[in-house]
């Protein structure tokens, strides 16, 4: 069976290595004229870089024990998880390198322009023949419009800053619609971070002033778009399947995408011989749950005064205790009681995510 596979970043290459696991040797086209990551905060829980046929650990630059949640008037809560904050662009040339070891193959300028039948024509002029066609072309995806589908997204802008990390030990992520109409976060790691927002530089300048890095030596800028739509499309058909930010995978509820990739590819990789079979496993994953859509709209369109009393309530829980929003543990909080119903729709969204979802 021939597999070709559109795009060289983690969704691309992560599929790959699980197809040569189980025998097949997949060609993979990346238009740019190198492997390089693109804008990302470059976080991952670390169970799920052990789900990955690879070694990632010469690719972490930092290792952290969870994520902070910081609120508006700086209460905060602590999210236990053993996660790593990688350098992006090494991994995956490494993951490339691990690709074309095993016997799979990597064409660099090699830019997919048209599908007919079943070959698929590059800008150059070749055409290339496959059984299989896996679009991981990202979220402007040729082969996702092919198929019908269009994904509402975000942006999202990062700074690489020059910081001194040395007592930072978790993420932080940071609700304060001042800044962001989702939130913004930094990541750290060693001597630099990512600093990022969601929303464009404007929006960033503001919050990198606010924390007072706005002097801190700027390493690199970069600016993406995010799809935010979840995962409802169609995923398989004609013997094309979508995987990553063409199949708009990122969690809606926390934007991160690469634990849904690493989950997806592994379903791809085991039905490759049944598309059909892999769009039903993602649509029954928890992954593709509506209740994460719904958590993620609600907290955007909560305003500060709400996710101010949130970082009240969540500071008031006893260590050792759930977070979840009973009556009787908001009760003290008249406005957020009038919202209890959407407070409970973010918080399983909220809690999916991080179960699934970074």
């Amino acid at each position: 069976m021939k597999v070709v596979i559109v795009g060289a970043g983690p969704a691309g290459l992560i599929t790959a290595l699980n197809l040569l696991q189980r025998g097949l040797k997949p060609l993979v086209l990346e238009k740019q004229p190198e492997v390089r990551s693109t804008a990302c905060g470059e976080a991952l829980g670390l169970c799920w870089l052990d789900e990955i046929p690879f070694d990632s650990s010469p690719h972490i630059a930092k290792r952290v024990t969870g994520a902070r949640l910081i609120f508006p008037g700086g209460n905060f809560d602590h999210i236990p998880k053993d996660s790593a904050v990688l350098n992006r662009t090494e991994w995956l040339r490494g993951m490339a390198e691990e690709v074309e070891r095993k016997g799979g193959q990597l064409l660099l300028n090699s830019e997919v322009t048209g599908v007919a039948g079943s070959h698929i024509r590059l800008k150059d002029g070749r055409e290339i023949g496959y059984d299989v066609l896996i679009g991981a072309d990202g979220p402007t995806s040729r082969l996702a419009r092919r198929l019908g589908i269009s994904h509402r997204t975000i942006v999202a802008s990062q700074y690489k800053i020059t910081i001194d990390t040395s007592g930072m030990d978790s993420l932080e992520f940071y609700f304060d619609k001042r800044f962001s109409f989702g939130y913004a976060w930094i990541f750290p790691k060693e001597g630099t971070a990512n600093v990022g927002v969601g929303g464009d530089f404007a929006h960033l300048d503001a919050f990198l002033q606010y924390k007072g890095l706005d002097r801190q030596p700027i390493l690199e800028k970069e600016a993406g778009v995010i799809p935010s739509s979840g995962v409802n499309g169609c995923l398989a058909r004609q013997k094309i399947a979508l995987i990553g930010d063409a199949a708009s995978m990122p969690n809606p509820a926390g934007l991160s995408g690469l634990s849904s990739i690493i989950q997806a590819s592994r379903l791809l990789a085991d039905n490759i011989e049944n598309l059909e079979n892999y769009q039903r496993q993602v649509k029954s994953h928890p992954m593709a749950d509506p209740a994460l859509l719904r958590g993620g709209r609600i907290m955007i369109d909560l305003g500060n005064r709400d996710l101010t009393y949130i970082g009240k309530f969540f500071a008031g829980v006893k260590q050792g205790e759930g977070h979840a929003p009973r009556v009787t543990r908001i009760i003290k909080y008249p406005r957020l009681l009038l919202k209890l119903n959407k407070l409970r729709k973010v918080y399983r969204a909220g809690k999916m995510a991080m179960d699934y979802g970074w």
